[in-house]
């Protein structure tokens, strides 16, 4: 009878176990943020100060937290022409790799072999929103995701070079994804995609937009 009973105890906490692994959210493995000391992005205008934050700091640990795993930057058509190699976007990893080779505070070398001089400082000068977040068309660039569009100003000084600084609009593309933060469930909003409609102030310039000024370091 004893026998018996333990087997019963056994089947009993097995069936729990498999019940208690199929609950909860869809997604079996939550988001679990990585403490980069900026603060929690719980919402569109957090992450949006994050992102001054990280790229005003040129912290590249802090930065790629803010990146959705599908995010990509689509680029204008003069970039494309001018850098072939990178195609109309530039994926998260590009990205990255941009970002860390800008942040660097150091000379790089570019695919082609030109020196890239070091960045010095990077200043958001304006980021200022343009109308309220919305859910973009079908037919969008990134579609059917949360939007907002910004006035920017950005400028990267170069000690010993010409500053460059480009200005306009760009769509910030945004999603949220389920996270656990200090134990509670919680919206995790990251940068889903870019659209660049910036300009340069240097009429004439090669550097002509964010996406050209990113392209140097690629």
């Amino acid at each position: 009878m004893l026998r018996l009973r333990g087997c019963v105890f056994l089947v009993s906490l097995l069936m729990i176990l498999v019940v208690g692994a199929g609950c909860g959210s869809d997604d079996p493995d939550p988001l679990v943020p990585v403490d980069a000391g900026l603060p929690f992005p719980g919402s569109e205008d957090q992450l949006m100060a994050n992102f001054v934050t990280a790229y005003e700091d040129m912290d590249i640990d802090s930065y790629r937290d803010l990146l959705h795993p599908d995010y990509k930057m689509i680029l204008q058509p003069t970039t494309v022409a001018s850098y072939p190699d990178l195609g109309p976007d530039l994926d998260r990893d590009e990205e990255l790799r941009s970002a860390g080779r800008m942040f660097a505070g150091e000379p790089v070398t570019d695919p082609d072999g030109v020196s890239i001089p070091a960045t010095g400082s990077i200043s958001v000068d304006v980021l200022a929103q343009q109308g309220a977040w919305a859910v973009s068309l079908p037919d969008d660039a990134i579609p059917n995701t949360r939007f907002g569009n910004f006035e920017v100003i950005f400028r990267w000084d170069r000690p010993g070079f010409a500053s460059m600084m480009v200005s306009g609009t760009v769509r910030f593309y945004v999603a949220g994804r389920d996270s656990l933060h200090e134990g509670s469930p919680r919206i995790y909003w990251q940068l889903l995609g870019v659209l660049d409609l910036t300009d340069s102030f240097r009429k004439g310039s090669e550097l002509d937009n964010w996406g050209s000024v990113k392209a140097l370091w690629r």
